[in-house]
Parts: C-alpha cells; sequence; structure tokens
C-alpha cells in the first residue's frame, strides 16, 4: 500500500476531483464536482484526517486477505477516502439488489446480486439498517437499461451485504 506523504494534496482540473502524490503522480477520483462537497478551487493538502481514513481503510483491506495489487489497492484507497471526505449524501437504491439472509461484511467487504451480476462493495458508512457503499469491481449491472461504473456510491439495506471471506481479485474484473 502506498504511504500518504506530506506533500500529498487534493485539487480540481476540468470538474474532476484528483490526489497529487508529488511531483510524478496523481490520480483521477471518480467523482465530479456535481457529486462533490466543497470541491477544492486550489491545492488542499491531504489532512491528517484524510491520512487516518486512507490508512484505516487499507489496513482493513490489507487484513481481509483480498489479493489486491499495489496500484489497485492504492486506487481503491484514494477514492475511498475523496468519497468519504468529499462526496454528496446518496438516496438509498436497495430495489436494485437481491436481500441475502445471513448478511453483513467483512473487514469492510461485501458482495451484492441481482438477476443482472454480482459485484464486490467496500462499507464506507455504516449506519442503522443501511450502509454506504463504494463499489470495487469494474461495473455492476443494475437493470436493463442501467449500469454503474467502479466506484460508484450507492446505499442500501445491509440486508442486502453478503460478507465476503474469499479471494475476490476474479471479481473484480468482472
Amino acid at each position: 500500500m502506498l504511504q500518504p506523504m506530506s506533500d500529498w494534496f487534493w485539487f480540481s482540473e476540468d470538474s474532476q476531483l484528483k490526489l497529487s502524490m508529488g511531483n510524478e503522480w496523481q490520480c483521477t477520483t471518480a467523482f465530479g464536482h456535481q457529486q462533490i462537497v466543497d470541491l477544492p478551487k486550489s491545492q488542499q493538502l491531504f489532512s491528517l484526517s484524510d491520512t487516518e481514513c486512507y490508512l484505516s481503510l487499507g489496513n482493513q483491506l490489507q487484513a481481509s486477505g483480498a489479493q489486491f495489487s499495489e496500484a489497485q489497492l492504492t486506487h481503491i484507497l484514494i477514492n475511498a477516502t475523496a468519497a468519504i471526505m468529499f462526496h454528496k449524501p446518496v438516496t438509498p437504491k436497495s430495489w436494485f439488489f437481491q436481500e441475502i439472509e445471513s448478511h453483513g461484511s467483512h473487514h469492510r467487504l461485501a458482495t451484492v446480486s441481482n438477476n443482472y451480476a454480482t459485484g464486490v462493495v467496500l462499507v464506507l458508512t455504516d449506519e442503522q439498517a443501511l450502509a454506504t457503499c463504494m463499489l470495487i469491481s469494474s461495473s455492476f449491472q443494475l437493470n436493463d437499461k442501467k449500469h454503474i461504473k467502479q466506484f460508484a456510491l450507492i446505499k442500501l439495506a445491509k440486508t442486502r451485504l453478503a460478507p465476503l471471506m474469499a479471494d475476490i481479485s476474479s471479481q473484480l474484473t468482472a
């Protein structure tokens, strides 16, 4: 996992939230100005809160046993941190997903499914009966006409989450 450095900072360019990781690296998040609260107009340091969020999620994902490359893990963590720190709240969309009898998450990882697809999500926030999740599979078909892309946020009832306790590397590109 790439460790945050003191020269990291958030910024926006072309209405997209980005993270500069020193002189040579930058990451464009999946989130544009319409999804972000207070899009940085100039450089905004990667704060202590950002670092704590990034490292905590990273430790949980590493403890899960899931097989991520360093690049995959870093990309997931940057987008998850951006979502937690900047994303506008999302409305529940549980009806797109099948209810699970034995529900929950394992190290914040879960699967969601419906008649069209199965995908892997990272639970970002856990509120009473609902969870806000970020899709870490490459895409997910919601119905005949709708699909969501990797790193999209979805809020759903926790009864739609199946704990993920297996190697998920094959499910990330499914």
